[in-house]
């Protein structure tokens, strides 16, 4: 998982915005990445990938803190922003090609708790995502990314287990490259389908893991679950 983290926001001048206010923008969650397994009651860290749009606005703060009960963590990020959002109007062809959304882009680590845990558990990981969400929202559909071991025994996993939407293509050698989005260069599927010859889209779920032996000259790759 990544020790740096970042928010890119672009913004540009658009006509028809109404006077400033605070209003809260639900950030939706593309991609995760985090432990397989961790010891009980000992925090860890989650990679949040993901965007949000909007028109004129100023983004206060970004919070990406999750909730955590007796089965879930949820992730449910969002952006405060002032300013109310607004579509472009009279705006001339010229004009048009120059008018941008605000692009709240985000790749960062975040906090989680210590999970409870008497005996070994599982507990689902969860986050709002919603690929055809358009505009501003207070709120986003949960949706499951995957799972993770709680422990109370000692934790000696590598795997990082991770999930989210991604498409993927075989290159000129005949590997299939995951693209996560958001997430460049990808990486490498360790047990691709074999239906995947070309560009495809889907959820999937599966870890990241560095195997015996290199697969297509990489040292960590993506091992596939499930898609749909």
């Amino acid at each position: 998982m990544r020790s740096a983290s970042f928010v890119f926001l672009l913004a540009v001048p658009v006509a028809g915005c109404s006077e400033p206010d605070t209003r809260l923008e639900a950030a939706q969650v593309n991609w995760m990445e985090w432990p397989a397994e961790v010891s009980a009651a000992t925090p860890f860290t989650v990679r949040l990938v993901g965007s949000s749009h909007l028109y004129c606005v100023q983004v206060v703060k970004f919070v990406t803190a999750p909730t955590v009960d007796q089965s879930a963590v949820t992730f449910e990020p969002y952006f405060l922003f002032t300013g109310q959002p607004c579509i472009p109007i009279q705006a001339t062809p010229a004009d048009a090609a120059s008018i941008v959304p605000i692009s709240t882009v985000f790749d960062t680590l975040t906090g989680v708790p210590g999970l409870a845990a008497q005996v070994s558990r599982v507990y689902e990981i969860r986050a709002g995502s919603d690929v055809l969400a358009r505009g501003v929202a207070a709120a986003l559909p949960i949706r499951t990314f995957g799972d993770v071991t709680v422990s109370t025994a000692q934790v000696e996993s590598g795997r990082i287990n991770a999930g989210g939407l991604a498409s993927a293509a075989r290159d000129s050698l005949g590997c299939v490259i995951l693209r996560p989005y958001g997430i460049h260069p990808g990486y490498v599927v360790e047990n691709p389908p074999a239906d995947t010859t070309q560009y495809r889209t889907a959820f999937v779920r599966g870890y990241i893991y560095e195997p015996a032996a290199p697969v297509c000259g990489q040292a960590r790759v993506f091992h596939l679950v499930t898609r749909n």
